[in-house]
């Protein structure tokens, strides 16, 4: 009896220890996964900050240098007093610049501001410097140099832009850029309440700017892909054995390829798993306690009860899982919207500002009327992106709202041909239209059959740069059926199930610009009228988007 009574508390014993090393296993488990599941939305949430960044510095360099080619092409043929009076304006207004200075038609410099950064009589023959205003003078073309050694200090890139009057030379507008003046206004606030480091390279990997001295030992090896003009995330190891994960963009403008590196120690990460691995450990301690306090009185049932607690280990483990997997994406669709919306919207807010600035100081008519044009581009591009937002936010919600009426194909598809066949025909691209007498009319909204066709036509040509863009329709089984079809670049496999996803874009990075908004507001109307939409395509042969609507 002693012995059968000792045995059992082995078997219960060996249960019990059983059971705590499965709850140790699975939780060790999960707790891997959440790692791993964190350190990547990190990761992504730092190479959106780079992004950013790299877009900004981008931005801001291509418009100097825009407004040093307006101030070239509105005064060519003024005296110098004419030109250079501009020049503290310029210098003002737009922010940015160190200096701007003129050089006459003999390498020297006679004006600049700041009078005191100008080296008013310096010549570029004589000190054997003449090579981009050479380049600048025979081409007739802006000159970007690479970033190089200023006289009083630091790094700066200088954007070499010729005067001429006719065919007459009448020397060069040099404007001068700082490395600082960027690193102070977009890399010094990515350092602000974190850890990590900055940094930022050119083409050739000279270091530009270095927060911290963080381009040493292990991150070298990054800085060649860097060089490569590619973006992404790896980790290193410094001289203190601490783990990093780095960050980084290409910043291109002109001729000009730079890029940006955001560093940060994996121990930083540590700091935002702690809550989940707390929940996760009292989890852990409440099914070691109800294992151990329970098992003397569960003798009898112990199988089933095994079995029961087994499956609730797994199925809570799983609902961890599904939970993380849920706030990685919620977490990517946030930096996405986020990401696309600050550029969508910025893009056009820095044209208009530019515009505005030169529109400002400027006295030739032809002037004005560009600049005016410009900025009544962009608030258009804004307005299409508010539009699109407001019409997916509706479709998502279930309001939105749909005239039914009989609607004939043919005259939609005329209206959407007629909206888009400019842009075609810039281009160079073929539009054809196939269309049967005999097609049905439809019952549907007319407006919003409208747009869905000209998204596609949009999207057909974007992606075309030669060839032909088809539309085509025909009635299958008591519905009409859509066809639009290109032959441009096509879509991968992998990618074909996406395409309707909000904010997604064809290709890392996307192929075109754009929000990735037209396509998934296609689907939302064209499945509120009971219809369907798909896409045909095979890469290096062009893509067709089908879409069915019931006849009337």
């Amino acid at each position: 009896m002693k012995r059968d009574k000792r045995d059992s508390r082995v078997v219960i014993l060996g249960v019990c220890i059983v059971l705590i090393g499965v709850v140790f296993f699975l939780g060790f488990k999960s707790h891997e996964e959440v790692k791993r599941v964190v350190q990547e939305q990190y990761g992504e949430q730092q190479l959106m900050l780079a992004r950013q960044a790299a877009s900004a510095i981008a931005e801001f360099a291509d418009e100097r240098v825009t407004v040093i080619e307006i101030l070239a092409r509105e005064r060519s043929g003024d005296t110098v007093e004419n030109v250079t009076r501009s020049f503290k304006t310029i210098y003002t207004a737009t922010g940015g610049f160190y200096s701007i200075e003129y050089i006459n038609t003999s390498g020297v410099v006679v004006y600049g501001y700041p009078e005191e950064r100008a080296p008013i009589g310096y010549n570029l023959y004589a000190e054997n410097r003449s090579g981009m205003f050479d380049a600048a003078r025979d081409t007739r073309e802006t000159q970007i140099c690479r970033p190089v050694p200023l006289f009083e200090g630091g790094l700066g890139t200088f954007i070499w832009v010729p005067l001429y009057k006719e065919d007459e030379f009448q020397g060069v507008i040099l404007a001068i850029i700082k490395i600082s003046t960027i690193s102070d206004l977009f890399l010094v606030p990515l350092t602000e309440n974190r850890t990590g480091e900055v940094y930022m390279i050119d083409g050739r990997g000279q270091l530009l700017y270095d927060g911290e001295a963080v381009v040493t030992g292990g991150v070298r090896g990054i800085v060649e892909e860097q060089k490569n003009g590619t973006e992404g995330t790896a980790t290193y190891i410094d001289h203190t054995d601490k783990e990093h994960i780095v960050a980084y963009a290409p910043v291109r403008w002109r001729n000009q390829e730079w890029s940006v590196g955001i560093t940060a120690p994996v121990s930083e990460v540590d700091l935002l798993i702690r809550s989940v691995y707390a929940r996760q450990m009292i989890f852990m301690g409440a099914v070691i306690a109800i294992i151990t306090g329970g098992s003397a009185g569960l003798i009898l049932m112990f199988s089933r009860w095994n079995r029961t607690l087994e499956a609730e280990v797994k199925e809570k483990t799983r609902d961890l899982i599904r939970a993380n997997e849920q706030l990685k994406e919620l977490d990517k669709l946030k930096s996405d919207f986020v990401s696309m919306v600050s550029h969508e919207l910025k893009t056009p807010l820095a044209a208009m500002k530019t515009a505005a600035q030169v529109l400002s100081v400027a006295d030739a008519e032809d002037t004005k009327r560009e600049m005016v044009s410009i900025i009544l581009r962009n608030i258009e591009r804004q307005t299409k992106l508010v539009t699109d937002l407001l019409d997916l936010s509706r479709i998502e919600s279930g309001g939105m709202a749909l005239k039914m009426e009989r609607v004939s194909p043919g005259a939609v598809v005329a209206d959407a041909v007629e909206s888009v066949r400019h842009e075609a025909e810039e281009k160079g691209l073929t539009l054809k239209i196939e269309l049967p007498e005999s097609l049905p009319p439809v019952r549907g909204d007319r407006e919003k059959l409208r747009q869905v066709v000209i998204n596609l036509l949009d999207n057909a040509i974007k992606f075309t740069s030669r060839g032909v863009v088809c539309i085509k329709a025909r009635e299958v089984n008591g519905d009409v059926e859509v066809r639009v079809s290109d032959t441009g670049m096509g879509i991968p496999e992998e990618e074909q199930n996406r395409v309707f996803d909000r904010f997604y874009q064809v290709g890392n990075p996307p192929q075109t610009g754009g929000t990735g908004l037209g396509l998934a507001i296609c689907k939302g109307i064209i499945e509120a009228h009971g219809g369907r939409i798909w896409v045909e395509s095979e890469p290096g042969r062009g893509s067709t988007f089908v879409f069915t609507v019931k006849k009337a």
